[in-house]
């Protein structure tokens, strides 16, 4: 078993296009065939059912993609660990957020960060948590902070910062001076909320969900401030963090609700693969944002 068949496997097993694979790692196609061959000998077992002319992963392959995809990504950072080593290149640190850490909480740690550590160049990938999860998956982030709930068993989860989810309306909006709101009265609302795999989303639904709450989504946007733009136009009763409102509650623009049956709390967590080796800088990056 080499590292050749690992990605060549890795390649097949998550495009199922034996065509695309060749095309993308400049081999034939049935060379992507004999590696495959080969490395189902290596393992002992069948790792894709070939069903007319398309490949689907077997049981057996699905598990064998999951130790896989850790091994490519250790080797990659042995890799780049050792050329950083030889190279005395300068420190960097691949950062992931979700949407409301990434636009409204980081920025201004990552600004006092990088003032006292100007050895460190920080990268910061903002998306939602879903995909945020993927690129931890994927080894794309050295880590991530995000708000919503993470799946896969592959990652640590450390709590870091509290939050609050609060909803909101226009200053014209009729609940805009009541501070509460029933389930009774966001039932006849049109609710502006984030998209699906958005963090924000995901509490609230469950929150309704556990409440026994009816609601009805008139609009999903892929970020906060269109929500908030969108009900300032007076479209709907949005649902945020509170992190995010500051300035427009101030400025007298939004009103802030909650729930009369309880307020929406979470937990933003910090999150890193079991398997990523943790170097002094980001070590340092952590120490720094738990002050």
């Amino acid at each position: 078993m080499n590292i050749r068949k690992l990605k060549i496997f890795y390649a097949t097993a998550t495009s199922l296009n034996m065509t695309k694979v060749a095309k993308e790692l400049y081999i034939s196609q049935p060379s992507v065939s004999q590696a495959i061959h080969e490395f189902e000998e290596e393992i002992g077992a069948r790792l894709f059912d070939r069903i007319g002319k398309r490949i689907y992963l077997t049981n057996e392959g699905e598990v064998c993609l999951n130790y896989v995809r850790r091994i490519l990504n250790l080797y990659e950072e042995a890799t780049e660990k050792v050329n950083e080593i030889t190279n005395q290149e300068k420190g960097k640190i691949k950062i992931g957020a979700s949407t409301t850490i990434g636009t409204y909480i980081l920025p201004d740690i990552l600004k006092e960060f990088v003032e006292v550590h100007k050895g460190i160049e920080i990268s910061l990938i903002i998306e939602n948590t879903t995909n945020i999860e993927k690129l931890i998956l994927e080894n794309k982030v050295d880590f991530a902070f995000v708000e919503g709930r993470i799946i896969s068993e592959e990652i640590n989860k450390i709590p870091v910062w509290k939050d609050e989810i609060v909803f909101i309306t226009s200053a014209k909006h009729p609940l805009g001076d009541k501070g509460i709101i029933t389930p009774k009265e966001l039932k006849k609302e049109k609710l502006i909320m984030r998209e699906f795999g958005s963090g924000t989303r995901e509490i609230v639904e469950s929150f309704f969900l556990e409440k026994n709450i009816d609601y009805r989504i008139f609009m999903e946007l892929g970020n906060t401030e269109a929500i908030k733009k969108s009900v300032e136009a007076n479209l709907g009763v949005g649902c945020i963090s509170k992190r995010c409102l500051e300035d427009k509650v101030e400025k007298g623009e939004l009103k802030t609700l909650r729930m009369d049956c309880g307020n929406i709390n979470r937990e933003l967590i910090l999150i890193i693969h079991k398997d990523k080796f943790m170097n002094n800088n980001m070590k340092e990056f952590i120490k720094f944002i738990n002050k």
